[in-house]
């Protein structure tokens, strides 16, 4: 069995207060100080005492690995805020076993807007892993772990061998998570499943003292991955988990660092990194004709377009995206792109109860969903006016 760990590092761009009366004041929409501050006190928290311990824990252990994939706004703030985290992803890169995924460069909504966007941004992003890290991505990882069959068929016209999804019962049809399948609709690439239970086990029920299994030690960790049957375990999760999520007071960093030895004393595990675990036969095709995706209770695309101000923003954003395709200004077209980020969408999510409502507000800095939407609108308003300017197209005051 082969534990296949993947950690996702992003940072959005997050709007500034941006008002009605501001329109046509050539404000930025992006709040950089505010960000670059939420990055630097992320950073001593969670990604410098997390990825010196990933690189320790590859120093004194050979068959350790793991994937990463780093979105480019995480790039674009960590080289400001903070480009000694940049270092330690290069270290981790340079031992040749950790491998980087592909994904859209604004973790964007860019799979749900017409050609060429999608296309684009992958684009940009293998360009900035070749430059950054020098890393050459063979598997894919849609914005979310968004997976279709759609998605699999533009994976494979791009050439990658691989992709990520959730192992949610609704697509298995009984098969089990812990196996590499192909897609039905594109043979040539290989899917390796999620396996929600056990990365959520440390991903969200780390730290709850509520949890029948609490406190989670490495050592029982590593014996209910021993006792999974199958040939690979897919533990996928962000990154803030460690230090982020759960502070380091709560043990995690610890659970960390002893889980490769904990791991090693188990007969029959080891680790593989996303490209080597798509190497060999798969066990069966797994069709998925609708998006599904790895957040909240629902495995779909609710927490982004699951209520009217969420569906009006979106689709006003790909209103103005034709617009702004047609201005050919690069200025303009970046800021369209940091407005289609997820992250904005997701602030607007309106639920009102549960743990998903819980997990969205936990993310948001807006007092309502209504707020979060309000200031997106006044933003992407401003955008199309810049735009219809670059045309020469008259603005009616």
């Amino acid at each position: 069995m082969k534990i296949v760990l993947y950690l996702h590092m992003h940072q959005p761009w997050r709007l500034a207060r941006f008002r009605y009366l501001d329109l046509g004041s050539g404000r930025s929409y992006f709040d950089v100080d505010r960000n670059l501050g939420i990055f630097r006190g992320i950073a001593e928290r969670c990604y410098r005492p997390t990825l010196d311990r990933l690189l320790r824990a590859l120093e004194t252990h050979p068959d350790f690995r793991l994937s990463l994939s780093v979105t480019g706004t995480f790039v674009e703030q960590a080289k400001v805020a903070a480009p000694d985290v940049l270092d330690r992803i290069r270290a981790l890169v340079r031992t040749g076993r950790v491998a980087l995924l592909a994904e859209t460069y604004y973790h964007s909504l860019a799979f749900l807007v017409p050609p060429p966007e999608l296309a684009e941004e992958v684009a940009l992003h293998r360009a900035m892993l070749r430059s950054e890290f020098g890393g050459e991505p063979k598997v894919l990882r849609m914005t979310e772990l968004a997976y279709s069959d759609d998605l699999a068929r533009f994976a494979e016209a791009e050439r990658f061998h691989g992709m990520l999804a959730e192992g949610w019962e609704r697509m298995l049809r009984g098969n089990p998570p812990t196996y590499r399948y192909c897609a039905v609709s594109a043979p040539t690439v290989m899917l390796l499943l999620r396996h929600y239970p056990l990365s959520d086990d440390v991903g969200f029920r780390f730290s709850s003292r509520e949890w029948s299994e609490f406190p989670l030690t490495s050592e029982k960790y590593a014996r209910w991955l021993a006792s999974t049957p199958g040939e690979l375990i897919g533990l996928f999760m962000d990154f803030e988990t460690f230090g982020e999520h759960h502070s380091a007071a709560t043990g995690i960093l610890e659970f960390l660092s002893a889980l490769p030895d904990a791991v090693a004393k188990e007969p029959g595990l080891g680790w593989a990194t996303v490209d080597e675990a798509i190497v060999g036969p798969p066990r069966d095709t797994l069709s998925v004709p609708y998006t599904m995706s790895w957040a909240d209770q629902n495995r779909d695309l609710g927490a982004w377009l699951g209520n009217d101000l969420q569906r009006s923003a979106f689709e006003a954003v790909k209103k103005v995206g034709v617009v702004v395709r047609q201005s050919r200004d690069p200025t303009i077209l970046t800021d369209w792109r940091k407005l289609l980020t997820s992250d904005h969408f997701y602030y607007m999510y309106v639920s009102g109860h549960g743990a998903d409502q819980g997990v969205h507000d936990y993310f948001s800095s807006y007092d309502s969903p209504y707020d979060a939407y309000a200031n997106y609108m006044n933003a992407l308003s401003d955008l199309r006016r810049r735009a219809l300017e670059r045309l020469g197209v008259p603005i009616l005051k």
